[in-house]
């Protein structure tokens, strides 16, 4: 006998309302496995897409880069006037006991189109003691008739005025040339992170190895071109401009 106050429950409706229950139960499972189906494929499309737009990237700069090639090592020296932007390389010979010093030899600066603004060998103060020629290029002929010192680091200093300058290892160029240009004009590939995670390498990577990784060339197989050295740094920082520039831009 039920309690008092309580109503009684027919079993037969107990069983008809759960059956139902069971079957929207059924019913919802396969629409909530449809759902992951439908919400997970996104996220797989969206890693494609971002793998295939790197790949599209890397394939253009890959192929502006073989097209450019010949422009790049070529001996083509043709002048040019100066550029907003211009890329620097130095030669150096060394000085002192052993040669160990760095002296100035030859300064090179091209502009945006990689054409010859400034290409002039340079005569030491001191006395040379190692022209290190396997590197430099440089040979005793070469400064018979070379500038002085001060006077291709006046030229250099007007030149670079109000300029950016482009160039690797930059902070040793300017450190033989005794010249201070501003922070904020200065694009120097050696130093930027973006470059060297493209390339795959660590710290202050010499030029040739980017030159091989981010161009597909091949540089400084034997003597150095300060030229052709300068065109290479101008064109990975072109095609690298964008990346470099908002990395500069996180750090002001």
């Amino acid at each position: 006998m039920a309690p008092q106050g309580t109503k009684k429950i027919d079993p037969a409706k107990v069983d008809t309302a759960w059956k139902v229950l069971q079957m929207k139960m059924r019913e919802e499972k396969p629409n909530a496995a449809a759902t992951s189906k439908t919400t997970a494929p996104p996220k797989v499309n969206a890693r494609k897409r971002k793998f295939a737009m790197e790949k599209a990237e890397a394939e253009k700069r890959a192929k502006l880069a073989q097209e450019e090639d010949t422009i790049v090592i070529s001996s083509n020296r043709d002048s040019g006037a100066p550029t907003p932007v211009m890329a620097l390389d130095c030669e150096y010979v060394g000085t002192g006991v052993g040669g160990k010093e760095d002296a100035l030899a030859r300064v090179s600066i091209v502009n945006e189109q990689g054409k010859v603004v400034y290409d002039k060998y340079v005569k030491p103060k001191e006395k040379v003691t190692d022209f290190r020629t396997h590197v430099s290029g440089i040979r005793p002929a070469h400064l018979i008739t070379a500038e002085t010192f001060q006077k291709v680091r006046n030229e250099v200093c007007e030149l670079f005025s109000g300029r950016t300058i482009v160039g690797h290892a930059l902070h040793n160029d300017y450190r033989v040339l005794q010249l201070d240009h501003p922070k904020k004009l200065t694009r120097d590939t050696a130093k930027v992170k973006c470059l060297r995670n493209e390339a795959q390498c660590g710290k202050f990577p010499p030029l040739k190895l980017y030159a091989e990784k981010l161009l597909g060339i091949q540089i400084q197989q034997g003597e150095h071109d300060s030229v052709t050295d300068a065109r290479v740094a101008l064109r990975i920082y072109q095609m690298y401009k964008k990346k470099i520039e908002d990395e500069i831009a996180r750090y002001k």
